[in-house]
């Protein structure tokens, strides 16, 4: 075999050399014996920068940007293909070497990441899971999904290298050391091209980079090494230049060796790994007819298909980009071909030629007609060779799974399986001539730009809690820092968390507030349900916790009056007339209070009581004599109303009578505070997590008509709405730049009360200035987008399973997708379930998920690891019958680990990985191998998620419900009617925080 033979003959040549020493002229050290210097196993024969050099051609080699085709309209799509094609175009009369490849995802740096990002983190509690505990389980399970990242390069030729050139590269020794600016002459030469193709593939469409020096040898450990698991350290970059020798080539080839058995349908790779031998074997694969596909209004990239099989793909391409007056030349002689076959059938024989024949004039003149009209570099032409590389552990596994490939790409796509296996292995290494010109391709750039090599799911960031993993064509980890839009990019941290009853919005809330207090943030919570509350009886987590229930706390709990905070003269340090600006803060606070309990006393009322125009200017009149400061509280509205009355106003009689009678009821004593009692919320607020709830509230029927409602059900919907100005309280009572964050469900019932809408304003207006994460969760979008600005806002949003047309709709609009593309059907196929399966529904629930960025995917929740199952089974809000035994004990019922049925079903489950060892592809290591500890105590694993093996894987609302401008909360607009209030001097420190915007009313 050829690798064998070059080995035997490096032998015989080391022999020789051995037997028969010759003394070197001049100086030499004992010993030394003469060598004829090392040639690499490789055409490359240096590399600078992102510049390799063979010896007859200079190729740069560019890194393209990952790009977004999931959720995106087909005119969106066309642009980006016509952007790509555009590129190409530019190129004619060169050589392109493209390389698709994967990389581990990186999951050392990721726990690095978010232990560094993990900010004021809450101490340990003895005997539960600690932070190292919970890095460390978090590192092990995303270890066990073993998913990767697609890394796209692409080679362009910028010369071809004469004799000169390679004599200086023979001579490049002597040259550096006497004439060095001779040995640079070439590159020197080269610079202006080369940076003219920087700039030009930097354009929109390849979004492509000069590749780093560490980009360069990463594509070279996986093109050498092709199909073995991905190496744990690299070869060391050249320190300043980033130059490689082509002595220092031998890196990328030692330990390396490709074999093959005659007519075997896979060559055999063989490397060294942890000081261990493994082989694995390769199939490769190239790209052969393909009928006519509609991308992108039917069809995805073609290119792009591989990225649903469970195990990696590796793509090599290479292409040459025609000029155009090449093109013409030939095709003025295939239509000669034509004509003559034409007259040969007419004239010879007097028969009508074959329909083929006229076809093939029809497209070689619709082919002459692109290439000499309109936008040229649109319908240049070019013509290439695609192959395709897949790796098993034997032949078997390897054949095996060159035929998934082949199956996924019928039927209009052929894929062959060619012999000479050795050969088209080698051209995946950069700089490697062609194994051979069978199943070449022939088309327009625009044909090849439809490929969209960089096509993959991009949505998170790298540096937040882990929440999930892509389930789409690509699949890749998820995560999510909160307070990245806040704190880096200067948006909004305004969430919407949108989907019907089962949907998951609740343990997705849950999921986000654990692991960010975990990492740190603070956290006030409203619930009515009140499943979450279990949250704060978990053992790391009870200690920092408190659980209040609403219903049953103190008098005065709600008083609107207190739930609006009182605005803090430091926060307004950086205006530039702070005193200015804090007044019209306390004024704005006041107003609010003011608006508050104007709606929240109406809506006690009964309604036809409450639609009354007298109704409302006789509680105006009490609100506005009673004032907004915050030491006041419903009872002395109602105390106006009767002062009013006996004035002569009967009316206010009525309004203060049903006022009386709704006063009486329990739950209406949250509004109205015992005097003779604490404050109670004058105490400590050092919590990490408050939990309220409101269990027994009966809320109405989401969409009903105010009319329709009991008495019950409106008192509900208010004490809600003041259970929700509550929660934003705690944002102004701590540090402006802590991180803080409000989750508040229900919030569908928040939109039809006015203020209400004021509160999801102020949120997302302030969550920017407070650092705020706000996670608004609803059934509908639409309830949502009532709030005036709300969608413009917003900045993240998760929409569950929504099956209703209309919201459907309203939850594309939330998330910035085009509409009536076809985008609304898929969102009622989120989380499927089979309809003949009475198990129980345990299935990890799907989401669309908009990172606030530019991300759009769909995702799938993951809290399945082993060190999580305790937070698992505590946000299980599904009834089970199961779990109380006869007697009444509880019966501890182990969830089932299934999947959605949608997924792929060869994809293999989570790897459990028991506690010490790490299975990474088949090789049991030690994680104190791996340098486990780092940054002191904190659990990072060391370099195994990148640099370690991949294993293969397997509503009726009524019209004065709009939102009022701020200005408008000033009840002077109702009625000409004098305040009288006198704002008071500023107060340095203290005070209960701010309650407003200072850019609210702008």
């Amino acid at each position: 075999m050829a690798r064998r033979k070059r080995a035997d003959d490096a032998r015989d040549r080391d022999s020789r050399a051995t037997s028969s020493p010759k003394r070197r002229r001049g100086r030499s050290l004992a010993g030394e014996l003469k060598s004829d210097g090392f040639t690499p196993d490789i055409a490359l024969r240096s590399i600078d920068g992102h510049l390799t050099r063979t010896g007859t051609q200079v190729m740069a080699w560019y890194r393209l940007a990952a790009q977004a085709w999931s959720f995106r309209s087909d005119v969106q799509r066309e642009i980006l293909i016509r952007q790509i094609a555009a590129q190409l175009g530019e190129l004619q009369g060169r050589w392109l070497h493209l390389r698709v490849t994967t990389r581990p995802y990186p999951v050392h740096m990721w726990a690095e990441s978010f232990d560094h990002n993990a900010l004021g983190r809450m101490p340990d509690v003895a005997g539960a899971l600690g932070w190292d505990g919970f890095l460390e389980g978090e590192q092990r399970h995303l270890m066990g999904l073993s998913m990767s990242d697609k890394e796209v390069f692409l080679g362009i030729e910028v010369s071809g290298r004469g004799m000169l050139d390679r004599w200086a590269d023979i001579a490049a020794p002597v040259l550096d050391r006497f004439l060095p600016a001779a040995a640079r002459a070439e590159l020197a030469a080269l610079e202006s091209e080369v940076n003219h193709l920087d700039v030009l593939v930097s354009g929109a469409g390849l979004d492509a980079v000069p590749a780093t020096a560490e980009d360069i040898a990463w594509l070279m450990h996986r093109s050498v090494a092709l199909g073995l698991p991905a190496p744990r350290t690299l070869a060391a970059v050249p320190e300043g230049t980033g130059r490689w020798e082509t002595e220092d080539l031998a890196a990328f080839t030692d330990g390396v060796s490709i074999l093959q058995e005659p007519y075997a349908p896979t060559v055999q790779v063989i490397g060294r790994l942890r000081s261990q031998t493994v082989q694995r074997n390769v199939a490769v694969l190239s790209l052969g007819l393909m009928e006519g596909l509609r991308i992108p209004e039917v069809d995805d990239p073609w290119m792009q298909h591989s990225d649903r099989l469970p195990f990696p793909v590796e793509w090599s391409a290479r292409m040459y980009i025609r000029r155009p007056e090449d093109v013409t030349g030939e095709l003025q002689r295939q239509m000669g071909k034509v004509r003559s076959q034409i007259r040969h059938y007419t004239h010879d024989h007097d028969l009508e030629p074959p329909m083929s024949l006229a076809r093939q004039a029809d497209r070689v003149l619709e082919v002459e007609d692109e290439v000499t009209s309109g936008l040229t570099q649109l319908n240049t032409r070019l013509y290439g060779w695609w192959r395709v590389a897949v790796a098993g552990r034997d032949e078997a596994e390897a054949v095996q799974r060159a035929q998934q490939v082949l199956e996924i790409y019928r039927p209009k796509v052929q894929i062959e399986h060619p012999e000479a296996q050795y050969r088209y292995a080698r051209e995946f290494v950069p700089g490697e001539p062609l194994a051979s010109t069978a199943y070449r391709r022939r088309g327009s750039v625009t044909w090849a730009a439809a490929a969209v090599p960089a096509a993959t799911a991009s949505v998170g960031d790298r540096r937040g809690i882990m929440i999930g993993e892509t389930c789409t064509a690509t699949r890749r980890p998820v995560a999510w820092d909160p307070w990245l839009a806040q704190e880096v990019r200067r948006a909004s941290g305004l969430t919407a968390i949108v989907g019907g009853l089962g949907s998951g919005k609740s343990f997705l809330t849950g999921l986000v507030v654990y692991k960010t207090l975990r990492a740190g943030a603070r956290w006030t919570v409203l619930d009515p349900s009140g499943p979450l509350a279990e949250l704060t009886r978990l053992p790391e987590l009870a200690p920092f916790s408190r659980h209040i229930n609403l219903l049953r706390a103190d008098p005065g709990i709600l008083n609107p009056y207190r739930v609006v905070a009182e605005p803090r003269f430091e926060h307004f340090a950086d205006d530039e007339d702070p005193e200015r600006a804090w007044r019209r803060e306390k004024s704005l606070a006041a107003a609010t209070r003011r608006r508050l309990v104007l709606d929240v006393l109406t809506g006690l009322l009964p309604f036809d009581v409450a639609r009354m125009p007298h109704t409302r200017i006789v509680l105006l009149r009490a609100v506005r004599e009673v004032g907004g400061a915050p030491d006041r509280h419903p009872g002395l509205v109602i105390d106006a109303l009767r002062r009013h009355a006996r004035e002569g106003e009967d009316h206010a009689g009525v309004v203060a009578d049903f006022l009386e009678e709704r006063r009486e009821l329990p739950q209406a004593a949250l509004l109205f505070p015992d005097t003779s009692r604490e404050d109670p919320w004058a105490v400590d607020q050092d919590f990490r997590l408050t939990v309220l709830t409101m269990q027994g509230m009966t809320l109405p029927r989401p969409g009903s008509p105010r009319e329709e409602w009991t008495d019950s059900e409106s008192l509900a919907v208010e004490l809600l709405n003041l259970a929700s100005w509550l929660t934003q309280r705690t944002i102004y009572d701590a540090d402006r730049n802590m991180r803080k964050g409000v989750a508040l469900d229900e919030t569908h019932f928040l939109s039809q009360v006015p203020t209400g809408k004021v509160l999801i304003d102020r949120l997302a207006r302030d969550s920017r200035k407070f650092n705020v994460r706000a996670l608004f969760a609803s059934q509908l979008a639409g309830d949502l987008l009532r709030v005036s600005g709300f969608a413009s806002l917003v900045n993240a949003v998760f929409v569950g399973r929504t099956d209703d047309e209309e919201a459907q709709t309203d939850a594309l609009r939330l998330l910035r997708v085009p509409t009536g593309v076809g985008y609304e059907e898929m969102l009622g196929t989120l989380s499927p379930r089979p309809r003949h399966d009475d198990r129980p529904d345990d299935t990890p629930r799907q989401f669309v998920f908009a990172d606030g960025h530019g991300g759009v995917e769909k995702i799938r929740i993951d809290l399945e690891a082993p060190h999580l199952e305790h937070v698992r089974e505590a946000l299980d809000t599904n009834p089970d019958a199961s779990r109380i035994a006869v007697s009444g004990a509880p019966v501890e019922v182990r969830p089932l680990e299934v999947r959605a049925p949608d997924e792929p079903a060869d994809r293999r489950p989570p790897q459990r990985l028991p506690p010490g060892r790490l299975d990474l592809d088949g090789d049991d290591i030690d994680p104190e191998e791996l340098g486990a500890l780092r940054n002191g105590q904190r659990v990072v694993l060391g370099p195994v998620g990148t640099d370690d093996v991949v294993t293969e894987r397997g509503m009726i609302v009524s019209e004065d419900t709009d939102l009022l401008a701020d200005e408008d909360l000033d009840l002077l607009d109702d009625l000409d009617l004098d305040d009288g209030y006198v704002p008071e001097e500023p107060v340095h420190g203290g005070g209960s925080g701010v309650g407003a915007s200072r850019e609210a009313g702008r």
